[in-house]
């Protein structure tokens, strides 16, 4: 087994962690906010994208982790706004199904610029050694921290909605 830290630093990386936690996430609001979302509308349509068929209401709560009725508000904010529609499922025409539209695309798409252009900024204030390090050590923890609380393998649930896009 690999050493572990010792046992006084666990505070100051748990601190570490929950400060980075802080501030990624209160930017991520500023910069979704700049395309007219929030970021429980971000995650609905990331998870939309995400799918190989078109999501039901339940599929999208239980993969961003909300109540069926929440995810009904956020819908229909977002269908509202153009980013998505509603169809009926035709093999159970009591499920509707939701689709992107191409406008909700579109925002995915510069909303991930917007986040690629952000992080390229702030890694290069590092050297391309320390952030091949950050890569390497980020993958290792998320790994171990995979195999120890959700996965025995190290991998990603596919209800997740990690997927690359």
């Amino acid at each position: 087994m690999a050493d572990t830290p010792p046992s006084d630093a666990f505070p100051y990386i748990e601190q570490l962690f929950v400060q980075i936690g802080w501030l990624e996430q209160r930017r991520f609001a500023q910069d979704v906010a700049e395309f007219g979302l929030t970021p429980a509308q971000f995650f609905v349509l990331r998870a939309i994208l995400g799918h190989d068929s078109l999501p039901t209401m339940g599929a999208l709560a239980y993969e961003t982790l909300q109540h069926c009725a929440t995810i009904s508000g956020i819908v229909d904010r977002l269908e509202k706004m153009g980013l998505v529609i509603r169809v009926t499922d035709q093999e159970d025409r009591r499920q509707k199904l939701v689709e992107l539209t191409t406008a909700g695309r579109d925002v995915l798409a510069r909303v991930r610029q917007s986040r690629a252009n952000r992080l390229k900024d702030t890694l290069a204030l590092l050297t391309p050694e320390q952030a091949s390090e950050l890569l390497a050590l980020l993958q290792a923890y998320l790994q171990a921290f995979r195999r120890n609380y959700d996965d025995p393998t190290g991998e990603a649930p596919a209800h997740q909605g990690l997927h690359q896009w």
